[in-house]
């Protein structure tokens, strides 16, 4: 497939690309989706980013959080039969 005449807008302080509508379904992208870009033989190559689920271990492993500061808490009154 080929789309020809995209053009650079001003966005902001920056510019952009207006990406069509078929290409965003093609690749299942939504706005905010990251891309990587890699120069290669004159060409500029866009790459979406694929985000990785973290498994619950992998996101633990990174926290850097005080464990006393977790813990349970109930903001509103016993409606049946409860126990603490």
């Amino acid at each position: 497939m080929t789309i020809k005449n995209l053009k650079i807008k001003r966005w902001g302080n920056g510019s952009g690309i207006l990406l069509p509508k078929v290409l965003l379904d093609m690749f299942s992208l939504k706005p905010d989706d990251s891309f990587s870009v890699v120069v290669e033989n004159d060409q500029i190559v866009l790459s979406p980013v694929k985000r990785k689920h973290l498994t619950l271990a992998e996101r633990f492993a990174n926290y850097s959080g005080s464990v006393e500061l977790q813990g349970e808490f109930w903001t509103d009154d016993p409606v049946g039969k409860e126990q603490f």
